[in-house]
């Protein structure tokens, strides 16, 4: 029994430590001078906030799921990915060739959703 426990909080340390390492790549992108792509299709830069906040949430759930958290994920994920989200943008306003955006706040805040409303439909909790 007490292996078990000890692997229990052994796989929540790595999940944690795995969303602070997403949380950490992110900061560090937002850190970069946005570079010359050229013309990409319009909104691309949306669906980019999507997906990387949906990854963010997902971890957060999976978190929270590993060290035994049973209420609330589901918002607990939501919220904290999106408020995540605002510092960033909060950040990147100060980053040469960056902008902060209400628009990319709603699409972080839409990934978010998206992505711990989906896990919460595939453990059915």
């Amino acid at each position: 029994m007490k292996k078990l426990i000890q692997k229990n909080r052994q796989t929540a340390l790595f999940f944690w430590l795995l969303t602070l390492g997403y949380m950490a790549l992110i900061f560090f992108l937002s850190s970069v001078e946005s570079p010359d792509i050229g013309d990409l299709p319009e909104f691309s830069d949306k669906a980019i906030h999507f997906f990387e906040y949906a990854v963010l949430s997902v971890l957060y759930y999976i978190s929270f799921r590993k060290s035994g958290v049973i209420s609330n994920i589901l918002l607990l994920s939501i919220v904290l990915a999106t408020c995540y989200g605002i510092t960033d943008e909060y950040h990147q306003s100060y980053v040469a060739g960056r902008f902060a955006g209400i628009g990319d706040v709603a699409a972080d805040f839409i990934g978010s959703a998206a992505g711990a409303l989906s896990l919460k439909l595939i453990f059915k909790d």
